[in-house]
């Protein structure tokens, strides 16, 4: 090529390699923690691989490994990139507290969590932080869309954000007819402040439910809000054959668990019913026993539950699971053949709205 366009081309990649290297040694926007134990292959080809490949660079991605484990702790040490940084602790003390020690470890403002299994799409913390700095609330939590396997087929969930005004456990347990569609958010697209990770740490005592207990803690806190970013950032891969906590949940610990957030006023009477009716009586019918259906019972009766939600509590206990989950597809295709003009215009309006508003302790 003619000799100034070369020095133009080479020139504009010298600037862009100084603005790399100016932006790296900088300190982090973004600090990443991802907790792990004994899944070195999925660690690295999924959670670290997506983390270090982010369009945002100046970042710092802080594996937190639970506990006794060579395998990954030589994987990592594999990996040459500055950003990485690897806490090993001497013993198991579960997630919940291996990502607290993350987040204390963390040097950046921000804070955005990852499971070693799941993956994110290479804009994701990009447009998390541009809609964190642009929020209204002093304490926004930045969550987005993402993809879901399930037994019939890849979903993008969740199928909408809250309302403004709506409560947090009413937006992820409450519904409004048997055909609802579930709503879900989990660790893997939660991007909020370091210093509210810190105020409201992670549950350690819970085997389950970590994520929403965080939600449901944090919305007490003031001027917490959503935000919403309405691509799909994630990938969730739940349903892969391996062990999973909220697999093995017991019953009676998610039932307490909701109880103990009704008495304090973090979940309404339509959240609690919710709850029991798509969580706890699923577990409780698959143990089976006398036990489990008259403390489930009991405890739905308390919420006044509407008639629906005592139709699906009375299935779940006569109709095995997957029974029950055919029938809940063949009529979800159903319904939304009948309906397709206005879920799609729903989801149109859905996008064109960032923001979603703050959650009013008050109303849980």
């Amino acid at each position: 090529m003619p000799l100034a366009e070369g020095l133009k081309v080479t020139t504009a990649a010298f600037e862009a390699d100084q603005y790399k290297e100016a932006q790296a040694s900088e300190a982090p926007l973004v600090s990443v923690v991802i907790p792990t134990r004994n899944r070195p292959e999925l660690l690295l080809q999924r959670a670290v691989r997506t983390a270090l490949n982010q369009t945002l660079s100046n970042i710092e991605v802080i594996v937190v490994i639970d506990g006794p484990d060579p395998a990954t702790v030589q994987a990592l040490s594999e990996v040459s990139d500055p950003r990485l940084r690897v806490l090993a602790l001497e013993k198991n003390i579960g997630a919940a507290e291996a990502r607290n020690i993350g987040i204390r470890a963390g040097n950046a403002e921000w804070i955005a969590l990852l499971d070693d299994d799941d993956e994110w799409a290479p804009e994701k913390l990009e447009r998390q932080l541009a809609a964190a700095k642009a929020s209204a609330h002093a304490q926004p939590i930045v969550v987005g869309r993402f993809l879901m396997s399930k037994p019939h087929g890849v979903h993008e969930e969740p199928p909408r954000f809250p309302h403004v005004g709506e409560a947090i456990g009413d937006y992820l347990m409450a519904r409004d007819a048997w055909l609802s569609r579930d709503r879900t958010l989990m660790s893997t697209i939660l991007f909020a402040r370091r210093d509210l990770f810190l105020r409201v740490p992670l549950d350690p005592t819970l085997r389950g439910h970590q994520d929403w207990d965080w939600l449901l803690r944090a919305f007490t806190e003031p001027d917490v809000g959503f935000e919403c970013v309405p691509e799909v950032l994630a990938t969730y891969y739940f349903h892969e054959a391996r062990p999973h906590l909220s697999r093995s949940a017991k019953w009676s610990e998610s039932l307490r668990w909701a109880q103990g957030h009704y008495r304090a006023g973090r979940l309404s009477q339509r959240a609690f019913v919710g709850f029991l009716v798509s969580h706890v009586s699923q577990f409780a019918s698959e143990e089976g026993g006398r036990e489990p259906l008259l403390a489930t019972s009991k405890a739905l009766l308390s919420g006044r539950p509407r008639p629906f939600e005592v139709a699906r509590y009375v299935a779940t206990w006569l109709f095995p699971q997957q029974v029950r989950r055919r029938l809940h597809v063949l009529a979800e295709s159903g319904w939304a053949q009948v309906r397709p003009q206005r879920h799609q215009e729903g989801s149109h309006r859905e996008r064109g709205h960032r923001e979603i508003g703050q959650t009013d302790a008050g109303q849980v």
